[in-house]
């Protein structure tokens, strides 16, 4: 009997631990950490705007954090439904469906207040020695020009530093993750955005075409979505990140 009961309670064990802690009617995203869109599974522009417009519809909302790729993997495996913060591209036409546009993500550049960087598109940058996060878009845009002294850092706040200690001259930047993190950094207060855009992309969430409920969560998205924007939310959630304004 003490066999049978060790037994069952292994059994009851091993079953427990494969039983998912997100609740099984949720929506589940998964991405990496990008302040101050995703900063944790709790919070971030992202995840609070898309739980929010879910929530708008009655549907509950899940965040999981991981390395970018296998969040990739996972929604195209259908581990996982969405990716809420994605950018498209002829590649990921292909596989994914993708919601309204719920921000833009501006390119600038950063500098010194007291620089005399005259900036108005990337050529301005020839000769310059100009910090850029490994991977993103503004590597990519850089890599163009071929007489930049590029710096390859692997978070913003690592080229922030650089161009504080000016060891580099500029630093390109995705606008509201610069701003997010000059006004929690005193260091970065002396730091200024050049007004023109070198580029920008719609953000949406993105779900893999293989998903069977790919064309609801994307309606439930949207629906959500222009709710947030006409009762106020929306502007609330974007104020509650831009913490320079």
């Amino acid at each position: 009997m003490a066999i049978k009961s060790l037994r069952q309670s292994c059994l009851l064990f091993l079953a427990l631990s494969f039983i998912t802690p997100v609740n099984a009617s949720s929506i589940v995203g998964a991405h990496n950490i990008w302040p101050p869109y995703i900063i944790d599974e709790r919070s971030g522009f992202s995840v609070d705007l898309v739980r929010a417009a879910f929530e708008a519809e009655n549907q509950d909302f899940e965040m999981l954090t991981m390395p970018f790729s296998r969040a990739m993997r996972m929604v195209e495996n259908g581990q996982v439904d969405i990716i809420p913060a994605l950018w498209r591209s002829n590649s990921r036409d292909k596989r994914f469906v993708f919601s309204e546009p719920y921000y833009s993500n501006r390119l600038v550049l950063i500098s010194h207040a007291e620089s005399d960087i005259d900036f108005e598109s990337l050529e301005d940058l020839k000769g310059l020695s100009v910090c850029a996060i490994r991977g993103f878009r503004s590597e990519i845009a850089l890599a163009q020009i071929s007489q930049v002294r590029l710096e390859k850092l692997t978070n913003l706040s690592s080229c922030l530093s650089l161009l504080n200690k000016q060891r580099v001259e500029a630093v390109v930047s995705d606008e509201l993750a610069f701003a997010y993190l000059r006004a929690q950094y005193d260091e970065f207060h002396s730091l200024k955005v050049h007004q023109s855009t070198i580029a920008q992309w719609p953000l949406h969430i993105g779900i893999s075409k293989s998903n069977p409920k790919a064309a609801e969560v994307i309606e439930l998205f949207n629906k959500g979505l222009l709710q947030l924007k006409v009762n106020g939310i929306y502007k609330a959630t974007l104020k509650k990140y831009r913490l320079d304004e």
